[in-house]
């Protein structure tokens, strides 16, 4: 049929308490399925044997509404739930509808299968598997979803929880976008067995209003892990709102772990990771690979304990870590009265940045126990300071109220100053190369052919660049004349030649070697350099004297 719809009605498949023997299945083909109104779909045991399979193939829709799809082993039934399986393009749950398998007697629940290629919506319903207190069951019973758009609102869940002898199931999320809002939920409880865990695989995650993964643990197992592999950004906002792998008062069990990897993540406006210990066991572990983590508005990511070992936060961050108002970073264990040594924290981010006045703080602190040990490896921290006590500025502590301090180790990576250099060539300049030995030398007209040659002292770039710049020194300007008096023309012209009978040799024409002023101003190159005093020795250009009193 097209369209199947079934309002205020039961379809269901059973084993009596009397009956030995397994159960039959519940199968709806169809292309568009409605349960209103109460309606149930089930398969249960209650005697000895299996219960059969609930299965629903819709190609376009299925919406089911105030109404039940379920499969059970009842208190007295001894054998194994079915499974519970839904195909369709869109499934949507609303106004406390369910799918459900569970077990209270003496056998494993049957697992959940989703498979969903456009959107899978729930609206204040729910999809669980249980392990009830009275059951006895050796596996767990597993939910797994597959859509393009998962999203929960208005309390809506997913849980996968035990409260008797048997393992929590697992819950598996793949999707390209996951939404969890206005206090709804994915969790996986134990209060008996082991806890399950919480694997999402998406593009992009975001819980808000209230909106968290849990895995917990009110008894002597640990809390199952969650595991977050996000493609793209993960945003948790609001209070109430994240990702916690607690334990309970009164438990003894270790809190469970979180992995997380996407590119980006936001934690803002009191939302927070934790992985929190308020019974007696050990806090687990937090462990972040991003490109560009964000802690704003009272938001934290916290490994605590009550009592016992604190668990341990590792961030690796490619880029940035920022921390603004009253952000908090903490593996702090104990309270007043109770021991147990702070977990460990390590950063490896390339700048981290806070501010100062903002009291965002990252802390590894205990009360009786040793304090964590903060490690951090960074290109650059800013706003945030090392300090021996929590100030209301942002800090960084490692401290212990009654037991030994942790330590504080700030790593930042050796940046080699030589690195991108161009080798330059070892043969030296040939400075008396450069410069005429004859400085007086006339050429076209002028001294040394109008050419100068300039001493500006020491100074400008070091020896290597890894020592200092070294300061200039002070310079002494050369000693000149006046230059208020106009200084005459050096005049070049032949000798004239005469007829001096009485002359019996030629004289030799020598180079010009110093030059005198005559009283006229005129310039007088001579073939002996006169013998003068410099106003200044260290500095006189070797060759080229003034005249004295000039």
């Amino acid at each position: 049929s097209d369209t199947v719809a079934i309002d205020r009605s039961t379809v269901s498949s059973a084993v009596e308490a009397s009956g030995i023997g397994n159960g039959g299945n519940v199968e709806v083909n169809t292309r568009s399925l409605s349960l209103t109104n109460g309606t149930v779909l089930s398969s249960s045991t209650n005697g000895q044997g299996n219960a059969g399979g609930v299965r629903v193939d819709a190609s376009d829709t299925v919406a089911i509404d105030r109404s039940t799809v379920s499969s059970a082993v009842e208190a007295s039934g001894i054998g194994n739930g079915g499974n519970v399986d839904v195909n369709t393009r869109s499934l949507s749950l609303t106004n406390g509808a369910a799918l459900s398998s569970s077990t209270s007697g003496q056998g494993n629940a049957g697992r959940i299968a989703v498979v969903s290629s456009q959107a899978v919506f729930l609206n204040n319903s729910s999809i669980s598997t249980a392990v009830n207190s009275t059951a006895t069951a050796n596996q767990p019973a597993t939910i797994e979803i597959a859509t393009n758009q998962l999203a929960l609102e208005n309390h809506a869940s997913i849980t996968a929880n035990t409260i008797g002898n048997g393992p929590a199931g697992n819950i598996s999320l793949n999707a390209d976008q996951v939404r969890i809002g206005s206090s709804s939920e994915i969790s996986a409880a134990t209060g008996g067995g082991a806890g399950g865990s919480i694997r999402v695989t998406a593009n992009s995650f975001t819980a808000s209003s209230g909106g968290k993964l849990v895995t917990t643990t009110s008894g002597s197992s640990d809390a199952g892990n969650i595991s977050l592999l996000v493609r793209k950004d993960i945003t948790l906002t609001g209070v109430g709102s994240g990702l916690f792998a607690n334990t309970s008062p009164n438990s003894s069990g270790n809190g469970g772990s979180i992995f997380i990897d996407p590119l980006s993540v936001t934690i803002q406006d009191g939302a927070g990771i934790a992985v929190n210990s308020a019974g007696e066991g050990a806090g687990g572990d937090i462990k972040i690979i991003a490109d560009t983590l964000t802690l704003n508005e009272r938001a934290f990511i916290s490994a605590e304990t009550a009592s016992n070992q604190g668990g341990n936060i590792t961030l690796n961050v490619r880029d940035l870590l920022l921390m603004r108002h009253n952000s908090l970073i903490s593996a702090t264990a104990g309270t007043e009265g109770a021991g147990g040594d702070g977990g460990n924290i390590t950063i490896n981010a390339r700048f981290i940045v806070g501010v100062p006045k903002e009291n965002s703080d990252i802390t590894a602190n205990a009360f009786q126990g040793r304090g964590g040990n903060i490690t951090i490896t960074t290109n650059g921290i800013f706003g945030l300071a090392f300090r021996n006590q929590l100030t209301p500025l942002s800090d960084i502590t490692a401290s212990s109220q009654f037991g030994l301090d942790g330590t504080f180790t700030l790593n930042t990576p050796g940046i080699d100053p030589t690195s991108g250099l161009n080798e330059l060539p070892e043969a030296l300049v040939d400075a008396e190369g450069l410069v005429g030995r004859d400085a007086c030398a006339v050429k076209q007209d002028k001294i040394a052919g109008g050419s100068s040659f300039i001493i500006t002292g020491r100074g400008g770039l070091p020896p290597n660049p890894n020592e200092p710049l070294t300061p200039t020194a002070g310079m002494v300007e050369w000693a000149s004349r006046d230059r208020g008096t106009p200084i005459p023309p050096v005049v070049v012209r032949d000798r004239p030649i005469t007829n001096n009978s009485q002359t019996s040799t030629n004289i030799a024409i020598q180079q010009a070697q110093g030059w005198v002023m005559s009283a006229d101003g005129t310039v007088i190159l001579t073939a002996q350099a006169p013998t003068v005093t410099p106003q200044s020795p260290g500095l006189s250009h070797p060759g080229c004297h003034l005249p004295s009193g000039k």
